[in-house]
């Protein structure tokens, strides 16, 4: 029997895997390939864009708010699993969800690198898709 090809895609933040690349992983998805997520951050940092949902009752939630919104996007999106890799949203330099240890910017290398090399493993995707270097 032939092993199911798979795509993988490494994201930040919940909200990249809308606006980067969604239309290329619901082809797949579509085409029968295993697509997965792996998703760094709970985005408890991020902006909110859209004015009405900038609110305090949705800031005091904004996490919760980030995976009711993920979980729907992935869904529409075609993703077959979602793996949170479990950092805090760093925010942006110097501001203080930067400076919090538990932010994705100050992992140890290693763990972080052992958390995705997991994944890798366990999914061994014929694509990765993530960002470069810069």
């Amino acid at each position: 029997m032939d092993e199911q090809l798979c795509l993988l895609t490494v994201h930040a933040h919940p909200d990249d895997e809308a606006s980067k690349g969604a239309a290329t992983v619901h082809k797949y998805h579509e085409e029968g390939v295993r697509t997965v997520l792996v998703c760094c951050t709970g985005g408890e940092a991020g902006d909110i864009l859209n004015p009405a949902m900038d609110k305090p009752e949705v800031r005091v939630r904004l996490h919760d708010v980030r995976m009711e919104e993920l979980a729907r996007a992935t869904e529409l999106i075609g993703y077959d699993e979602v793996v949170m890799l479990g950092y805090r949203d760093s925010g942006m330099p110097d501001t203080p969800e930067n400076h919090d240890p538990r932010a994705f910017a100050n992992a140890d290398l290693d763990d972080a690198v052992g958390r995705l090399v997991e994944v890798i493993r366990r999914e061994r995707p014929q694509v990765i898709v993530t960002y470069g270097d810069d």
